[in-house]
């Protein structure tokens, strides 16, 4: 920003680090934060108001780039990419393809991905067209998880495993870049934050942000419900899987589907919030946190010093990796 003027100055990356300085936050305005309508607010006549953090207009269209970005720069800093040629990790999508493209501005030619048998297929050709080369793995309860595959196949000479499930690196990226940029959009006036659970990240990152100088912000998780599946987030069991201390972190939990959040996604969309299934599962849990908090008159807690609720909702990437997901969750009276 320009402080003479107060004004951004025009987005133009140029040199040899062009583009690796063009995908690092440090030097692009903060990401929009977007105060939703009255339709997706139940609460609004109770002066609560509802803010999308729009983090898929990154410009790897995720928030995955995030951490991936921060492990890379911590682990070139300390020599750990020395002599490294392939870059591993275990993933449901988003960071594989942020890995991938990143992996070239830090001299890794070549990244292998752990993902889940029934990963969308969108998602797949995408993470193919970003040079990732995918190993597929079905759930099997009797043998090794795809993060221990990716852990010991990172073991390896000439191999690196990011390992984003417990590399401290992974919640210190939304402790550097998310939570800072929502406390100064909100000029400190932020009381709920929301999320959905996955590596848990962005969750202890937030938390650890805003608690860490006493900031009375509620921290809301949102956990899959069991049976059901939503890209990029996972259910209590999966969960046992992280490293963070994510129960720490979090004041409430809330089970969310995987229809709700697909038609959460679609009505966002349509009014102009192009945000996926996880951030319509975001919102759903968001949603049913304050509702229950009407509902047991203790929304009070939860204002600021204005004597408003200000939430928050992570949206993590955009639809078009699950086209083909919609149509397969959703009714056709859902369109």
């Amino acid at each position: 920003m320009n402080k003479s003027t107060g004004q951004f100055e025009l987005n133009v990356f140029e040199g040899r680090t062009a583009i690796r300085d063009f995908l690092n936050p440090d030097n692009s305005p903060p990401v929009p934060l977007v105060e939703l309508p009255a339709v997706f607010n139940s609460c609004s006549g109770e002066r609560v108001r509802i803010f999308a953090k729009l983090m898929y207009l990154l410009p790897l269209l995720n928030i995955k780039s995030l951490p991936m970005l921060n492990m890379l720069i911590e682990a070139q800093a300390s020599g750990r990419l020395d002599g490294v040629h392939t870059l591993v990790e275990n993933s449901s999508g988003n960071a594989a393809f942020s890995l991938a493209v990143l992996a070239a501005h830090f001299g890794v030619p070549r990244t292998i991905a752990v993902l889940p048998w029934d990963i969308a297929p969108g998602k797949l050709e995408l993470l193919r067209v970003a040079g990732v080369e995918p190993v597929l793995k079905r759930d099997d309860p009797q043998g090794t998880s795809g993060i221990t595959d990716a852990r010991e196949m990172g073991a390896r000479s000439g191999f690196f495993n990011a390992g984003q499930y417990g590399n401290e690196a992974n919640p210190a990226s939304c402790e550097k870049w998310v939570a800072p940029q929502i406390w100064e959009q909100t000029k400190g006036k932020i009381t709920v934050f929301a999320a959905g659970l996955g590596t848990t990240g962005t969750l202890v990152g937030a938390s650890r942000y805003f608690k860490q100088n006493k900031r009375n912000v509620s921290i809301v998780g949102g956990i899959c419900r069991p049976g059901e599946a939503v890209p990029g987030v996972r259910s209590l069991a999966r969960l046992r899987e992280i490293e963070f201390d994510w129960k720490g972190a979090a004041d409430s939990i809330v089970e969310v589907g995987t229809v709700e959040s697909f038609k959460r996604s679609m009505q966002l969309c349509r009014a102009g919030i192009v945000a996926g299934p996880s951030s319509g599962f975001a919102l759903v849990a968001l949603q049913r946190f304050l509702e229950e908090k009407k509902k047991d008159s203790t929304l009070d807690q939860l204002r600021n010093a204005d004597g408003e609720v200000i939430a928050v909702f992570i949206c993590s990437d955009t639809p078009f990796a699950y086209l083909d997901k919609y149509s397969t969750h959703l009714d056709s009276s859902d369109f």
